[in-house]
């Protein structure tokens, strides 16, 4: 799920998927420029750009290639990336995490996000959505 902090649009760089793409697979590799990023390198003139308010949500599912383009404007745009993914599904050798990293949102394993972040995170969406808009004005000296 990703949602749109600011109004996201093709200019600006907006998220683009690959409609189907999760049938394939692609090899995967540390993202040279970032310290935390793995990345494929799927054919991008068949990416589909959504454009979004701020506050907008795209739901697509976590193996769709997607990516942000850049942004070839003077405004700020910021987005939200969730992965939602079923905790019995078999994770791809790249995605291989410890145990207890992945937080359960739901059922007898689900901790609120006590376990994983050391905090309560259940039922603060919506505060911190508005704190990160109350930033993004305030940076933007608005």
């Amino acid at each position: 799920m990703w949602t749109a902090v600011h109004d996201a649009t093709v200019a600006n760089g907006t998220i683009r998927v690959i409609p189907g793409s999760y049938r394939v697979e692609y090899e995967h590799s540390r993202d040279p420029f970032s310290d935390h990023h793995i990345r494929c390198y799927p054919p991008e003139d068949e990416a589909v750009a959504i454009e979004l308010p701020a506050g907008g949500v795209a739901f697509f599912a976590c193996g769709v290639a997607r990516a942000t383009g850049a942004n070839n404007t003077d405004c700020d745009r910021a987005g939200i990336l969730h992965h939602f993914v079923n905790g019995a599904m078999k994770e791809k050798p790249w995605r291989k995490r410890k145990p207890g990293e992945n937080p359960w949102l739901s059922g007898p394993r689900a901790s609120g996000g006590e376990r994983e972040y050391g905090q309560r995170v259940s039922g603060t969406w919506h505060m911190e959505v508005k704190r990160l808009l109350q930033m993004a004005v305030i940076m933007s000296g608005g």
